[in-house]
């Protein structure tokens, strides 16, 4: 068994002697390095298989820092350390190298992640959950609340389900008691088990106490008791890009304890939820007209355009009706379950369009156009809102851009047609003695190659995997076209024509 504490004091030793000012080469060449090291488990096996893993580049301290954040197995990093201190002791010609700086820094490198590495697992979590305290402070300085809001939670869960939420309301009344609401009640131990899973598998792996504490914001402290008794206390910043770990244990935590209004680990509390948000657009545009053409006493046509979209939560739909003149309308209607969920967590409801600049009076209008927008929100607790204006920049609330982004890629992933695709009706079938084709293009070039394949899944406009010249390396290249042939109506010779290796995704 790893003794991480050993091999903190051992990394935190010779860490100060080659951060010396002066380090002497009697001192780093001691061989008590190489006793240590065996003590501990390192070995110089394991110190090649690292080379082999990350690299025999990463003998230089200019290769090492581009990988040393990737490094997380200590074994390894002690392994490389002794074999690298072994080179200098035992292979070099001259010990006296390894006083050199960028050999010095190596070691400096190296033996303070080691040191971060072992400390931290220190703090993780081990064994078995038996239950977990999560307290949340939203309140931080230069918070401003208002009398009865939310600005701290406690959760309680346990190994059966049970589960206690404590939520305290801000007062600013001197005497007064903490104001708190608090409820009581079970899920079940399966939810239970699968919070468990997600916490222990965070805070038992992933858990860095040596992150940088980010100030002016909220707080969280944890408390995991495991199943003999013994407690692991965590704690880190109420901030939602902390990190994406935390951001989905606090959204897995809110959907199983079925409340999407607790602060958890990113403080993405939601007090209130949209039922209902609708968006109205209208422009007039007046069009000249040419009198030589048209009755001269009528020089100008009004262009009268609408637009709407209009998202009901309740209903489950997503319209998007467009009127582009008189007799002219088209309406689109999606239903898709979990779409308007996913697309309201990327925000705060209760916050949503808040924030509105608005055009100053010496804004200079668009000639012959008027451009406006309503838009209407339906809250589940809180009256309806409506924020209306100029659209443009100024005149749309801040987050407006983020917004349809996000509504834009949801929607975008559902309007797509095969009955229309030629893709699909142009699609001939290979028929059974028939070899396939492919012709395929490398980077920018115009040229084009064949190769053949025996998946039928490939198509015009993949990314493939093929052999590349005598040597055979692998290269990717696109597909320009599929074709079919017998076996004597080939484009090149079956045997010479090299075989796709399989499909490319790129990451």
């Amino acid at each position: 068994m790893t003794n991480f504490k050993k091999i903190c004091n051992f990394s935190n030793k010779w860490l100060k002697k080659f951060s010396n000012k002066e380090p002497k080469l009697k001192d780093l060449m001691d061989f008590s390095m190489a006793e240590e090291c065996m003590e501990l488990g390192f070995s110089l096996e394991l110190g090649h298989k690292f080379l082999r893993k990350y690299g025999k580049e990463t003998g230089k301290l200019d290769k090492l820092k581009e990988i040393i954040d990737e490094v997380n197995e200590i074994d390894l990093l002690g392994s490389a350390i002794f074999l690298r201190w072994r080179y200098f002791n035992h292979w070099t010609y001259d010990q006296s190298e390894i006083l050199k700086e960028d050999n010095i820094n190596w070691f400096i490198l190296t033996l303070n992640h080691l040191y971060h590495l072992t400390a931290r697992n220190e703090y993780l979590f081990k064994g078995e959950i038996k239950s977990f305290i999560l307290k949340s402070d939203a309140m931080s300085f230069g918070l401003f609340p208002e009398e009865g809001q939310v600005v701290g939670q406690d959760i309680y869960l346990d190994i059966e389900g049970r589960v206690s939420i404590k939520s305290y309301k801000y007062t600013n009344q001197a005497g007064r008691d903490k104001n708190f609401e608090k409820s009581d009640f079970k899920i079940r131990t399966d939810e239970a088990f699968k919070i468990f899973y997600e916490l222990k598998k965070y805070f038992g792996k992933k858990y860095d106490p040596f992150e940088f504490m980010i100030m002016d914001v909220g707080s969280w402290d944890a408390v995991i008791e495991n199943t003999e008794g013994k407690k692991y206390r965590f704690n880190g910043p109420l901030f939602e890009n902390q990190h994406e770990d935390l951001a989905y244990l606090s959204f897995f935590i809110r959907s199983l304890l079925g409340r999407m209004d607790l602060f958890v680990f990113d403080g993405k509390a939601k007090t209130d939820r949209i039922k209902k948000l609708s968006l109205d657009y209208h422009r007039i545009t007046e069009i000249p007209i040419d009198r030589f053409l048209f009755d001269k006493n009528f020089n100008r046509a009004i262009w009268d355009y609408r637009e709407s979209i209009i998202i009901n939560r309740e209903e489950n739909t997503i319209e998007h009706n467009k009127i582009i003149g008189e007799g002219c309308k088209v309406y689109q209607k999606l239903e898709v379950e979990g779409l308007i969920d996913s697309i309201f967590d990327n925000f705060k409801e209760e916050n949503l369009f808040e924030e509105v600049k608005g055009n100053p009076e010496d804004a200079i209008g668009i000639p012959d156009e008027i451009r406006k927008y309503k838009i209407t929100i339906d809250y589940e607790k809180k009256p309806q809102r409506i924020i209306e204006g100029d659209f443009d920049k100024r005149g749309l609330p801040e987050d407006f851009p983020d917004f349809v982004e996000i509504l834009q890629e949801s929607l975008n992933f559902y309007n797509f047609e095969e009955i229309l695709n030629p893709k699909f009706y142009e699609k001939v079938r290979r028929l059974r003695d028939q070899y396939i084709y492919c012709s395929l293009s490398f980077g920018s070039s115009e040229k084009t190659y064949y190769y053949r394949t025996e998946d039928d899944d490939i198509e015009e406009g993949d990314l493939v995997l093929v052999p590349v010249g005598p040597d055979n390396h692998e290269a990717v290249a696109f597909v320009n076209k599929v074709e079919y042939f017998y076996k004597e109506d080939v484009p090149f010779p079956l045997e010479k024509t090299k075989f796709i290796l399989e499909k490319y995704y790129e990451e």
